[in-house]
């Protein structure tokens, strides 16, 4: 058994680095495919033209953080089972194409998205979210350019009690509102850093006492300009 494994990973790793010249990669086991991604993500092959072959209705995970890939890709991910998604610095997603909005209509189980660095990211992110998610537990969108408009609608939205971590770190436009809706409507949360936010003031300090107590706050980071 281990040797037909060895044999099935063989086959997978060579199909990985020749993926362009497979047309026929959609109709493998989901097994193969989970296999041809893990591959592929960890080599950086994954793209817009390829990600609808390798992807199927039980895909639980996706780290798409070493590919180059665009709204379009986001608009191919039909997976009801999907939990995660990695997406920490593909610079080319957006607020502006509907790739977003795809994604949380089409995966509204997400528990843990990652939008770490992905520049143009702006609210409409964040709002669809927080429109659809109601699972959703972690989401990290440091260095992105999101308001207190996003974080107010993701805050008040169907995920605020699921919600456990916040990472909203070096956001230059987000203000001590962003902190107050976190902190007012997320009464589960955890760990929330949001230091590097040069607007954000030494109010949020005081609306963080609400966090501190036992089952409460666990790690929270913030800088005082």
């Amino acid at each position: 058994m281990a040797t037909v494994d060895s044999l099935v990973s063989m086959c997978a790793l060579t199909v990985a680095q020749r993926a362009e010249k497979y047309d026929e990669i959609n109709i493998l086991p989901a097994g193969v495919k989970d296999r041809l991604l893990r591959i592929m993500t960890s080599y950086g092959t994954v793209s817009d033209s390829n990600i609808s072959q390798l992807l199927h209705s039980g895909t639980h995970t996706l780290d798409l953080q070493n590919c180059s890939v665009t709204d379009t890709a986001l608009k191919q991910i039909h997976c009801r089972q999907l939990r995660t998604i990695l997406l920490r610095g593909c610079t080319h997603i957006t607020s502006e194409d509907s790739g977003i909005q795809a994604l949380a209509r089409h995966c509204k189980h997400l528990e843990v998205i990652s939008l770490r660095g992905c520049t143009a990211v702006s609210d409409e992110t964040l709002l669809e979210l927080g429109a659809n998610c109601r699972l959703l537990h972690s989401i990290y969108f440091s260095g992105t350019e999101v308001t207190d408009k996003g974080v107010i609608g993701l805050a008040t939205g169907v995920c605020s009690h699921s919600l456990k971590e916040v990472q909203m770190v070096r956001c230059r436009n987000l203000t001590d509102l962003a902190v107050t809706a976190v902190v007012a409507n997320c009464v589960n949360i955890r760990i929330f850093n949001f230091h590097g936010c040069p607007l954000i003031t030494d109010k949020s300090r005081e609306a963080l006492q609400n966090l501190i107590g036992p089952d409460k706050i666990q790690q929270v980071s913030w800088t005082v300009y």
